[in-house]
């Protein structure tokens, strides 16, 4: 059965030298300043098509209310100019208040390892030329899940399943693998509780911050399983779900332990 595998990563972002600087603006110079470097001209970048995107649709047959309580709803206008797809099949954009790269997708694992390592070096190459930039703040880019002030992001993975499955098999089965990989790839945290007041180590960076084993919003009452219904293919026969409990690899430790996700696969 071939697969097709990608990774994205929502990028921790800070201005040492300026503290009060904000995240949503120093994450969209980041993205910019790549773009200029790269020779992207604004005219001529690929737009995004949100046509298709229904963020309160939930993989479990209903759709959320608005009124229910917040949720992450997709404007282009919002994200604007700082949102692209870059010459090797990747996307950066800026995801609330990180810059985001997506992946592209390939079929083979050692694929998926090197694409989301050159994210690395892209994520690198904007700190680098927003430095350039006369006035501008300095930035540092963090590969991780918590800020260790009480805020978690994500590096989310996205599973395509026939329509015809189940959500309750989804559940049963799929829950177990998510909590105890944990042991195999979590990639370890210091402090305990969701702003690390206590001192203490534990494997996962993102325990802390899911409450719920399953549901839909994903800044707040985190499950296990996202049931966002956003499949990108044909909606009749195909459903979606993520896993909010991802943790990305440190760059230090072996990549290719990440890629035993598959973020699109059939069930």
């Amino acid at each position: 059965m071939q697969r097709i595998i990608g990774t994205e990563v929502e990028y921790g972002i800070s201005s040492p030298s300026d503290p009060t600087a904000n995240p949503i603006l120093t994450s969209t110079q980041a993205v910019l300043a790549y773009a200029a470097a790269a020779g992207i001209q604004r005219g001529k970048r690929t737009r995004w098509d949100y046509e298709v995107e229904s963020p309160l649709r939930d993989a479990r047959g209903f759709d959320l209310s608005r009124a229910s309580g917040p949720a992450p709803i997709v404007d282009a206008d919002e994200v604007g100019a700082a949102n692209m797809i870059l010459t090797n099949g990747a996307r950066l954009y800026v995801d609330h208040a990180h810059p985001e790269y997506s992946a592209p997708e390939c079929t083979d694992p050692m694929d998926a390892v090197i694409w989301d390592k050159a994210g690395e070096r892209v994520m690198e190459a904007a700190a680098r030329h927003v430095a350039s930039v006369p006035g501008a703040v300095k930035l540092q880019l963090y590969k991780n899940n918590v800020d260790g002030k009480g805020a978690s992001y994500g590096s989310h993975e996205n599973y395509l399943m026939s329509r015809q499955t189940p959500f309750s098999a989804v559940i049963a089965g799929f829950t177990p693998f998510l909590v105890s990989r944990q042991v195999v790839t979590g990639s370890g945290r210091v402090g305990i509780g969701p702003s690390g007041d206590d001192p203490g180590f534990q494997l996962s960076q993102r325990a802390d911050y899911i409450e719920v084993e399953v549901g839909l919003e994903t800044t707040l009452k985190r499950g296990i399983i996202n049931t966002r219904d956003e499949p990108h293919a044909d909606a009749t026969s195909t459903g979606a779900c993520t896993s909010s409990s991802a943790t990305p690899t440190w760059p230090r430790r072996p990549p290719i332990s990440r890629s035993g996700r598959a973020h699109w696969c059939w069930i």
